[in-house]
């Protein structure tokens, strides 16, 4: 042990076995009640669990914060729902330095330096309690296993590739799976930050991981399962490769939902300088041309063309998946969408989304709305076509995020629709004929399928679209 400290500094694992001391506890519990005098609000928790319990002051250092061990502690938030204890939000990094972050690679950034060795400190986030009465439910040490580094390595690399191309502006989170590029700070003009390569100030972001990715982490957490991803020869020379080729197979861990399979097996699934999409693209690509029932003869399916499920149970049997879920796309957030295009190439059908809930949208703002976050996320388009005998087939799949300019005119459809809910108004939304990319119709089970609005009222459900027409102009470029 370091003198005045109840750890080694020095050691990961006893500053991790120090960090259980906090569980089933609450800073309250700790400290007491004259801890309130400290409590200032959102944000505060983590400060307070470095100065009080770890004994060291909060700083912005681009060193993680146990510098001599190479650890960096993230304080997030859990919560219950129908499944149990889910994370509640992303878990948000360092911010980016457009104009550095470039000059790096993968090993040398700033993300890889700073979390490259996680000291996880879940808590449960309960409406009514304030912060130091969270209790802590998971202390770990957290490794990426090389299966999930391999993904979060491409994903910095797409992020760098857009700062290079001058494109940090047009940065968003649906660009990546695991690892994000998340916004930091508010619209305003105060927190954009220059580019290196092009004159236009871009959003200020951070780096930060999907929430759906630390599910697996906090499943795997209180299955009892605490191992640490060994720091070994094979890692290093994965993080040294710039062919990210590894000769053996290491495997990745996985088992951690029931219903979940990994489709990556281990890292050697991949070729060289193949990314996780590159490979889905390629396992399709062997049944582009494969009618509905040619599928299901070809993986012996017990499944009814009408069944509404089908299209993720051809999704999961062409990549290998026998269980219920695919564990990259829920770690990814990833959204599949079966788009149908008609003989002559047309698409008549708009693509729908979540009701709208008119009592909620009126107290979101943008960058936190269900509309953004479905509009930021990987989507991933599987689409068919019909032939000349009125037969749908495999036409082909793509990875799609909406663009950044595109992004801003469904602003102004959500701000509209927001507005018109706050007035009252339910009768002049977009439409579809207005070409805008966005609209809303509805999609209740019948005329009497209605919702109740902020002022007490019931009116028709009504639904966030796609436009028809922009979903087909986009699928072929």
């Amino acid at each position: 042990m370091h003198k005045d400290l109840p750890y080694d500094k020095t050691d990961p694992i006893s500053i991790e076995y120090y960090a259980k001391g906090i569980l089933n506890k609450s800073l309250r519990n700790l400290y007491g009640n004259s801890l309130k005098n400290l409590y200032s609000g959102k944000g505060k928790l983590g400060q307070l669990v470095e100065s009080l319990y770890f004994g060291y002051q909060p700083n912005s250092n681009p060193e993680p914060d146990f510098p001599e061990a190479r650890v960096e502690l993230k304080t997030t938030p859990i919560k219950k729902n129908s499944k149990g204890l889910v994370s509640k939000e992303r878990l948000v990094f360092n911010i980016i330095d457009f104009e550095e972050e470039y000059k790096y690679t993968f090993k040398e950034s700033s993300f890889w330096k700073k979390n490259s060795l996680l000291l996880l400190l879940f808590y449960l986030y309960e409406n009514d309690k304030i912060d130091i009465d969270y209790i802590f439910k998971i202390a770990r040490l957290w490794r990426f296993p090389l299966t999930d580094l391999k993904i979060i390595k491409d994903d910095w690399h797409t992020i760098v590739a857009k700062i290079k191309a001058g494109k940090a502006h047009e940065i968003s989170e649906g660009d990546t799976l695991y690892l994000g590029a998340c916004t930091k700070g508010s619209t305003a003009l105060k927190s954009k930050r220059t580019q290196p390569f092009s004159n236009k100030k871009a959003q200020q972001r951070a780096f930060s991981l999907k929430s759906k990715y630390l599910n697996f982490i906090i499943s795997k957490s209180l299955k009892g399962d605490y191992s640490l991803t060994e720091f070994d020869d094979e890692y290093l020379q994965f993080l040294e490769d710039d062919s990210d080729v590894i000769n053996e197979p290491i495997s990745s861990y996985g088992g951690l939902f029931d219903d979940h399979e990994a489709i990556i097996k281990n890292i050697s699934d991949y070729k060289k300088g193949q990314t996780f999409e590159d490979l889905i693209i390629e396992k399709f690509s062997k049944y582009y041309g494969y009618s509905e029932q040619e599928l299901i003869d070809e993986f012996k399916l017990k499944i009814n063309l009408r069944a509404k499920n089908k299209n993720y149970v051809f999704a999961k049997s062409i990549l290998g998946i026998n269980k219920g879920k695919i564990e990259e796309f829920e770690k990814a957030e990833i959204e599949l969408k079966t788009i149908k295009l008609q003989s002559s190439g047309t698409l008549k059908e708009s693509m729908s989304f979540a009701q709208i809930k008119f009592k909620e949208i009126i107290n979101e703002e943008w960058a936190e709305s269900y509309w953004y976050s479905i509009l930021t996320k990987r989507f991933f388009f599987v689409i068919f076509q019909k032939d000349k005998n009125n037969i749908a087939r495999l036409k082909k799949v793509m990875f799609w995020t909406m663009p950044s300019k595109d992004l801003e005119i469904a602003e102004k459809f959500w701000n509209h629709t927001k507005s018109s809910i706050q007035n009252d108004d339910y009768e002049n939304f977009w439409k579809l004929k207005d070409h805008k990319i966005c609209h809303v119709r509805p999609k209740g089970a019948n005329s009497k399928d209605l919702m109740e609005t902020p002022l007490g009222k019931f009116k028709k459900k009504k639904c966030y679209w796609l436009n028809s027409r922009y979903i087909l102009k986009q699928i072929s470029k």
